[in-house]
Order: C-alpha cells, then structure tokens, then sequence
C-alpha cells in the first residue's frame, strides 16, 4: 500500500521506511527537509492539506518529540499535541483508517520491575507527558480506525547521517562516542535499568502490523532480547572501545548510595521484537565508524 510517514530521516523512521520499500509499499514522506516528499513543520502548527495524503492506506509517525526538542519547551509541546491533531486529522480526512504511532516506554514513569501492556501509564517528565499526549490525540481523532502505539525502551541501531545526528544524550549513541574520546562520565551511579532494542526490529513490527486485519487500537511494546543495567551498558562500551582502540577508557560516576534500582522485566503479550542487529555488534560498529571518523 502507499503509506503516509513522518520522521523519515531519524533513526527509526528510517528503518521503518527502508523494511516498507524492502516489503514493496509505496512511502510518501512528511517532514520539513527538501528531501521530504511533502513538506510540514509539525511544530509550526500548520493546517495539513488531506489531499496531500491522498491515496495512502496508512499513517506511520514516526516524529514524535525528541529530548533535544524541549530545550524550547512550548514549541515541543506545540509539536505533540498541536502537530499531531493537524497530522491525524489530515489523515482521518483523507479516509486513512489505519495509523500507527512511536511512542515511548518513558509514559510508564519509572523504568522498574514488571512492565507489560497492561502497566497504567504513569508519564512524569515533559518527554513522557507529550508522548502520551499524542498517544491519545491519535485516539481520538481516528475514533474508530485501527491503530498501533509502539512504546519502545532503548533504542539501537547506526545514525542514518553520522554527520547530521544529534541524538547524543540517548546511551546507545553518547556512551559509544564517549568510549572513544576515552571517557564515559555518568550522571547517576547508573544502577537503573534499560531494555535494548533495535530500530530495524520496530521497522518489522510495523511492516508485520500492516500485512494484519487490525480493527482497533493496541498498544505494543516492543522489547528487545537484551536488558542491561546503564553502569553495565558503560561497561561494555568501555571493553569495546578498549578493543576496537587499543586505548584504555575510564568510566567515572557518584558512588552509589542504598540498594540498587529494581531490575526492570518489560514486557510484551506480542512477544519480544524479531531480533536484527545485536547490541554489541551495534556499539562496535559505531565505535568502529567514530573511531575512523575522528582519526586525522
């Protein structure tokens, strides 16, 4: 089918975009670069012509906020709630009766033992609360079509654009480049825990997800086979880093105070996401690409 996709350029909307193409569908992009398809700012909180989502049998955004976003804060909460109601109500005008939508674990609160679909959101810092905004905007405006939430943890997979990326406050990017400048500092003793998954096993998922007779909305999310507590993840960098290197990197952080943070088991009634890319073959072959992007 053609589909209808915001958030073409990032890590995840890329991949989703490249197993759609691989699959055969026909992928209309949304976004504010020339290179997009059909140009909108979601934060500009432009009305969005239905027609230019004409023909498309389905809506993947995939552009949701990002942490670097609320360092203007009203423009990102303009971009999740205003931006995505001109999205969905484009789409729901244009008799698109399927959407999906890349949510994050972050709505559950606290990243902390059991953690399924049936887990109440609980969403706390602003990323989490705009998140479940959009969530549930999508909701409403596409009352009665079919549609998927996908709440993924952590994240992996290798930056369309090294040059252009600027995801680095996530861990699966920032350690690794840290590792190889030498030093991973972290903010908190790190004992708080985080499951893995990759952005090409989200691109699965959705294209599995549309090859389905879906008829209501559910909620997905998508853990990855590993799980590793942040110090852990630190810790494998730094190994990598050393070996990839052959220079020794140091791993600093505040001494840890009482018991560790409860071990997080997050879940999924669809099962784990289909494994692509393993995580250490992930941090190598970043480490790998900085390492040779860096050297004079």
């Amino acid at each position: 089918m053609r589909v209808a996709l915001t958030g073409a350029t990032g890590l995840i909307g890329s991949a989703i975009a490249r197993r759609l193409a691989g699959d055969g569908h026909d992928v209309r992009t949304f976004g504010r670069t020339a290179k997009s398809d059909v140009r909108h700012d979601l934060a500009g909180g432009e009305r969005l012509d239905p027609a230019s989502l004409a023909g498309c049998g389905a809506l993947i955004h995939a552009a949701g906020v990002v942490d670097e976003d609320f360092s203007d804060r009203l423009r990102a909460f303009a971009k999740a709630i205003a931006g995505t109601e001109a999205l969905g109500t484009a789409a729901r005008d244009a008799g698109i009766r399927r959407w999906i939508y890349v949510s994050s674990a972050h709505v559950y609160g606290s990243l902390e033992g059991r953690i399924d679909e049936s887990s109440p959101p609980n969403p706390l810092s602003d990323y989490a609360i705009a998140h479940f905004a959009s969530e549930q905007i999508l909701r409403r405006v596409g009352a009665g079509a079919a549609g998927l939430v996908l709440r993924p943890c952590a994240v992996f997979g290798m930056p369309p654009d090294l040059g252009r990326f600027n995801r680095w406050s996530l861990i699966p990017f920032g350690f690794p480049r840290d590792a190889v400048a030498g030093r991973i500092v972290l903010k908190t003793p790190g004992l708080q825990h985080r499951n893995f998954v990759a952005a090409d096993s989200l691109g699965s998922l959705v294209s599995r997800w549309l090859a389905e007779a879906a008829t209501s909305v559910d909620v997905a999310n998508a853990p990855g086979g590993e799980s590793m507590t942040v110090y852990d993840f630190a810790r494998l960098c730094a190994r990598v880093a050393q070996e990839e290197t052959g220079r020794d990197c140091a791993i600093e952080r505040p001494v840890a105070a009482g018991s560790s943070a409860a071990a997080l088991d997050y879940r999924s009634r669809h099962g784990a996401a289909p494994r692509s890319t393993l995580l250490d073959d992930h941090v190598r072959g970043l480490i790998r690409a900085l390492f040779e992007k860096a050297r004079p």
